[in-house]
């Protein structure tokens, strides 16, 4: 799966993290998410967006966005592709967002980013990929998203990657990544 990363070198992220730190009384929160963002990149951890890569990702060959995001608690997202080639992925159907404007069960892409002839709103449904036990967090599962090459026609998926998201902001630290095995495929199949 290719995904967009967030590329600064070890030694400058560490660097701006300082400067970060000394000015850390005047910060917003957009600078506490980017001092965050500079302290994992300094340790050596990576660093994605997630959104912007599902849209640079596309299609598929039934027209539908090539990866999907969801909560790691879901066990299915739903994708709705609208005329203007906007699309929203959200946990059921016909689910409505908070009037804060950010939530972490619905994502949002503008008109364009996904072109497609007109043909009136699509939606469909992926099955969210399970987290290994050994990968799954003890705890906070909600606090956690999985980005995945979706299946939206029913099939188990595959290639997934755990993250975190670091603030409101498109930038996601990815905690692991892993392949499913035959056992857990097969295990996935009973909940289509």
């Amino acid at each position: 799966m290719e995904t967009l990363p967030v590329t600064i070198d070890r030694e400058r992220a560490a660097e701006l993290y300082r400067a970060y730190q000394v000015h850390q009384h005047y910060e917003k929160p957009i600078d506490e998410e980017i001092r965050r963002t500079y302290r994992l990149i300094a340790q050596g951890r990576v660093i994605i967006q997630a959104l912007e890569s599902i849209k640079l990702a596309g299609r598929n060959d039934e027209g539908w966005p090539k990866l999907a995001i969801a909560r790691a608690d879901q066990k299915s997202q739903w994708c709705t592709l609208h005329n203007d080639g906007s699309a929203t992925m959200q946990p059921s159907a016909w689910f409505r967002r908070s009037s804060r404007g950010i939530s972490k069960v619905a994502f949002s892409w503008p008109a364009g980013a996904f072109p497609q002839p007109a043909r009136g709103n699509w939606r469909a449904e992926a099955m969210v990929p399970l987290i290994p036990l050994p990968l799954r967090p003890k705890r906070g599962l909600e606090n956690y998203h999985v980005l995945w090459e979706a299946e939206w026609t029913g099939k188990v998926p595959f290639d997934p990657m755990l993250l975190r998201r670091i603030g409101r902001a498109d930038l996601w630290l990815v905690v692991a990544g892993w392949d499913l095995t035959e056992v857990e495929r097969a295990a996935l199949s009973t909940r289509l």
